[in-house]
């Protein structure tokens, strides 16, 4: 339907928004999966790792005030989109 967009975070729990509501709600939680590439630790000179852990994880989502079902995949070095919308 549309690109991923950003995800969206709430100020308060770390409560994704759902994109279709636009507004942190009660969600169901779907399948999820991660991919499991090891990233072992590469430290610069200053001993800051320059290697860090890309896998990515996505889980479905079905919101339960408006029905519509979206996902969510990325990780926490890279940022996390929305997909399937």
């Amino acid at each position: 339907m549309s690109e991923p967009k950003d995800f969206k975070y709430t100020e308060t729990n770390g409560i994704p928004v759902c994109p279709i509501c636009q507004i942190p709600t009660r969600r169901l939680g779907g399948v999820g999966t991660t991919t499991l590439m090891h990233f072992p630790p590469l430290y610069d000179e200053n001993g800051v790792n320059i290697n860090p852990n890309r896998n990515t994880s996505t889980c479905s989502y079905n919101c339960l005030k408006c029905g519509k079902s979206f996902g969510v995949s990325g990780n926490g070095y890279d940022s996390y989109k929305y997909s399937g919308l």
